[in-house]
């Protein structure tokens, strides 16, 4: 093996040059020359020599020993270990490595060469052996065998990973009992097994049996052969297991085939040196609907000539066959019945003795299921699964491609963000499964409410775009819009029911609202949420004003859940007063905002926008809180402790945690649940049958219930009745031009009179004018609460109102003293 390359690693120069003179001389290649570890391993990666010459003992952080294994790791190059110390720690570490040789220096020439010819040749029998092994895995993977070896004093018996599957052992352990290997096998098949394993054990003959495999449903047979082998003293059962079901099945039409591709499910075609079939297995007769006899005789392009694989190609895959032995690919076959096809193949060559190639054999699996599955994920990428429309993916895809032609066109494309109205309600009362009915059918009449051209996709949820291009009129993307509100407003027959709905639809226009996609998207929804706040069920066209309007509602939402953290929202209380004795009979806790730069904000600047953000459930505990913990520092500061109403939105009503927030905060501040009212909006009423059970938990928690701003819903007089009020309180549009505008009058005069037949308290807010309290009086209403007596106020400053002894006319005079503040 001279003319071999070597690499030497020494640090000592002439130490190196002297055996490259030496190597030179033997007739060896010596491809580099390397002083440290980190030259080392870059010159073995760059020259990848046969053998490398290792010292030990080598400048640098890494020495011989760690370099020569880095080498093995990664190169797979043998090594060679260079000496002048052979103690035997250092001997020990690097025997660790797995060198090739050891050599202590000084050596001679003829020390060196042998030594280097015995480690090349040790490495290409290894390489030999590593090649055979791998034939032979390959092998047995081509044949679905698995093998397994057994002790025969213990009678462990450990399967490699395919016949650990084969054989159905659960789990990854190496090594079974013998009584786990015979759990698995039917008991009327046993004793053949224990009977074949006797014989191999015993006489050392090559034995076989099979059996009905019990984990695997108890129908399917196994085939195990095996026979003991002595190596260095030690006795081994070795053998293999297949799966022999098919072929037992098939056995007499088999038997001229007689190769283990006939038991695979897929099917197996023998082929001769020029590409003739031979032999074709059952699976494959059945995958293409052929006959054996059609088959015989004739070439691989029967199968498999068509456009989509052509001549061309299959003189291509022969050719790579010829050169290399194997090929693996798909191709288009056909079935005899015409039809194409997908089929993978995987065609490898098989020699003689003499190593020249007899024949080719193919594993055919059909994978048209696979690519069918490929099809749907494919459509799913780009279609909605529910409705068959396109879905956000493609539909930003055809947008951008719209606007494109519509810059070439100079017409505008026209872009419409499409919304179920109350969607989310249908959904909670009548189920998914008839919201999902509710939007195929939606998706269906949007449809037929646009052309041709023209894309309607679901976004998602109740969420809809339609793209209208080669827009001539405004008007016509107008008449669209009005045609969909108007489909989608016809009743709709589902298995729940009949159902009518409502759409809100926002408008852009390119290049009117936007430049691109994203632009042109924001402002579609911008413009749709607008139709939501103008009343629903109608369309509206983007305006500018609109984008200042929602970059306001984020501007205000981001400060405000700052504020939120950063404690800048404060508690206001306004108080209630008795009409008849002018005593306080409570206050309604006011939320405000101090703002560091625009200052203190109202209600009507925090509630809109905490609602529609949903931090009015953060706000709401927060209120909550804040009002029982006020009322414990009064309490602290002895003074006479109000009842305090606070305000609780729908949203809030739907939490599950509001008892629980409830219940925390006056146990936590240790409250008298009578000193609390929640106020609910008649909204909550509407949905009384959700809403019930929550307010019956919080009076029965002993905390009274108000309804706010009475009059202005739909209240059910059946459901004020079953429900647990004490108090209403009518809204101040009512009160302002009740004493001047009859109408108003009479309303505020039926809600008092109506509430006091339901044993409803009666709370008149809004109270300017002496004349509307004057009324108000005259009507029987109980309390008051307004301007007249004093505006929201400060914790310290309604403090200082619970310290005024109450005496009469108390009531005339804080309406004199509020109205001298506001002058």
């Amino acid at each position: 093996m001279t003319g071999s390359k070597v690499l030497v690693v020494e640090d000592e120069r002439i130490v190196a040059l002297h055996l490259r003179q030496q190597l030179g001389r033997l007739g060896y290649e010596v491809v580099a020359v390397a002083f440290s570890g980190e030259q080392a391993l870059r010159q073995a990666g760059e020259h990848r020599p046969h053998v490398v010459l290792m010292d030990i003992h080598l400048e640098g952080s890494v020495d011989g020993i760690d370099t020569a294994r880095e080498i093995g790791r990664q190169f797979h190059i043998p090594v060679i270990f260079l000496s002048a110390h052979s103690e035997e720690p250092t001997i020990e570490r690097a025997r660790a490595t797995g060198p090739f040789g050891y050599i202590l220096k000084p050596f001679s020439e003829r020390e060196l060469h042998v030594t280097i010819q015995m480690c090349l040749e040790r490495r290409a029998a290894e390489q030999e052996l590593m090649r055979r092994e791998e034939h032979l895995r390959l092998a047995l993977d081509a044949a679905d065998m698995g093998s397994w070896e057994l002790d025969p004093e213990s009678r462990q018996i450990r399967p490699g990973g395919r016949a650990r599957r084969i054989f159905g052992f659960p789990g990854e352990a190496f090594s079974r009992s013998w009584h786990d290997f015979l759990s698995q096998i039917r008991p009327e098949d046993r004793l053949s097994v224990v009977r074949m394993f006797d014989r191999v054990i015993g006489k050392g003959e090559l034995c076989q049996a099979e059996f009905r495999n019990r984990k695997r449903g108890g129908r399917r047979w196994l085939r195990v052969q095996g026979r003991i082998f002595e190596l260095d003293g030690v006795k081994r059962v070795v053998g293999v297991v297949r799966d022999v079901t098919d072929e037992r099945a098939a056995e007499a039409r088999l038997r001229q085939a007689a190769t283990v591709f006939e038991a695979l499910q897929d099917g197996v075609v023998i082929f001769d040196r020029s590409f003739r079939i031979l032999s074709v297995n059952q699976g494959f007769l059945a995958m293409c609907g052929y006959r054996e006899e059609d088959l015989l005789g004739r070439k691989l392009t029967l199968l498999a000539r068509t456009p989509e694989t052509p001549d061309t190609r299959l003189r291509a895959i022969e050719q790579t066959l010829r050169h290399s032995g194997v090929w693996q690919g798909e191709v288009a076959a056909v079935r005899q019945t015409g039809e194409s096809f997908p089929l993978e193949l995987k065609v490898v060559s098989v020699a003689g003795a003499g190593g020249r190639v007899t024949h080719y054999v193919a594993v055919c699996t059909d994978v048209s299921a696979i690519r069918k599955a490929e099809a749907e994920l494919k459509f799913l990428a780009h279609y909605d699964p529910l409705t068959g429309l396109p879905n956000r993916l493609l539909a930003q895809d055809r947008l951008e491609h719209a606007i494109d032609r519509c810059e070439r066109g100079h017409h505008r494309v026209g872009l419409l963000f499409v919304d179920i109205d109350h969607f989310k309600t249908i959904n909670d009362t009548l189920g998914h499964a008839t919201g999902d009915e509710l939007l195929k059918g939606v998706a269906q009449r949007m449809r037929r409410a646009v052309r041709a051209e023209d894309t309607v996709a679901r976004l998602g949820g109740d969420e809809f775009m339609v793209i209208i291009e080669r827009v001539e009129r405004v008007e016509d993307v107008a008449d669209i819009a009005r045609k969909i509100i108007a489909q989608v407003a016809q009743p709709v027959v589902l298995s729940a029911g009949e159902l009518t709905v409502s759409a809100s639809v926002g408008i852009s226009l390119f290049p009117d609202d936007g430049t691109n996609c994203d632009g042109l998207i924001r402002a579609a929804d911008t413009a749709m949420y607008v139709a939501k706040d103008q009343g629903r069920g109608r369309y509206t066209f983007y305006t500018s004003e609109m984008t200042a309007n929602a970059v306001d509602y984020m501007t205000v939402k981001q400060d405000l859940r700052r504020g939120l953290e950063q404690g800048e929202l404060r508690l206001f209380f306004q108080p209630q007063f008795a009409l008849a004795s002018g005593a306080m009979t409570g206050v309604e806790a006011l939320v405000r905002w101090q703002h560091p730069r625009m200052g203190l904000q109202g209600a009507d600047r925090i509630i809109p926008v905490a609602e529609r953000s949903g931090l009015i459930l953060d706000i709401g505990e927060w209120v909550i809180r804040s009002a029982c913990r006020q009322l414990r520092e009064w309490r602290s500061q002895g003074l006479p402790l109000p009842k305090v109403a606070v305000n609780v939105s729908p949203l809030q009503m739907r939490c599950n945690a509001l008892i629980d927030v409830i219940a925390a905060a006056l146990a936590d501040w240790e409250i008298p649940p009578d000193l609390l009212e929640v106020e609910v909006t008649e909204t909550v009423l509407q949905d009384d049958r959700k809403n019930a059970p929550a307010l019956h938990a919080i009076r029965d928690m002993g905390v009274s219930l108000a309804i706010d701003d009475f009059g202005t819903g739909y209240s059910c007089l059946k459901s004020l009745k079953a429900l647990p009020i004490q108090r209403v309180k009518i809204d101040r549009g009512f009160i302002q031009d009740a004493p001047d505008q009859g109408n108003n009058g009479d309303i505020a005069g039926a809600i008092i009179a109506m509430a006091h037949r339901l044993g409803f308290g009666v709370v008149a807010e809004g109270v300017e004018t002496s004349r509307q309290e004057e009324f108000l009086r005259h009507l029987g209403c109980e309390d008051v609460q307004g301007f007249l007596y004093g505006p929201p106020m400060s914790a310290r400053a309604l403090a200082a109102l619970l310290r005024e002894p109450e005496k009469p006319g108390a009531l005339g005079e804080r309406a004199r003293r509020a109205a001298a503040n506001r002058a």
